[in-house]
């Protein structure tokens, strides 16, 4: 089955196997359904493997995790050495 848009009547219909006239293979890729919606208005619809989405090939993972235990010893000796506090310093107020 394919969902057929009809430019003519602007609305989306269900095309089924049976109702298909011609099938044709336009370049690698791109395949090209032709049928008619229910009230008999000619329409194509553009398949195939062109327009399937696929992976980003650019995009490799995650990061590989090399830093993280240099990083978590890194912060928890931080945090033992240096009093966390979100206070403003005395400088910064105003009386």
């Amino acid at each position: 089955m394919f969902v057929l848009y009809c430019a003519v009547c602007d609305r989306r219909t269900l095309l089924g196997v049976d109702e298909v006239d011609w099938v044709e293979n336009l370049t690698r890729g791109v395949i090209s359904v032709s049928g008619h919606c229910p009230l008999g208005h000619d329409a194509v619809i553009l398949t195939g493997d062109a327009f399937t989405p696929h992976a980003d090939p650019r995009y490799f993972g995650p990061a590989p995790r090399v830093w993280t235990k240099p990083v978590h010893r890194l912060r928890g000796w931080l945090r033992t050495r240096f009093e966390m506090s979100r206070d403003l310093p005395g400088p910064f107020y105003r009386f």
